[in-house]
């Protein structure tokens, strides 16, 4: 992946904020593409693909949680249904 970024150094004087995005955006690229079995593909990081890649990764990573969070109920659930004598 190119670590060039117009706009967007990673470097000491990009802004910690930016940074942070930037790695953010990377891991949360690398755990997708690896539960899909395949490899990020090559790319320029910009600025403009960063922040919409960040969004979609925060949108997604909510998702998750929230899906997360239901399936756990679903299973607290089904374990109190079992043992009420319900199966």
């Amino acid at each position: 992946m190119s670590e060039l970024i117009p706009g967007f150094p990673e470097t000491p004087t990009a802004s910690g904020s930016d940074a942070a995005r930037l790695s953010e955006v990377k891991s949360w690229l690398s755990s997708q593409f690896e539960a899909a079995g395949r490899e990020v593909p090559e790319f320029e990081y910009s600025s403009r693909s960063v922040s919409h890649l960040f969004n979609l990764a925060t949108v997604s990573q909510a998702k998750t949680q929230a899906a997360n969070i239901v399936a756990a109920d679903f299973r607290l659930k089904a374990a109190e249904y079992r043992s009420q004598g319900g199966l």
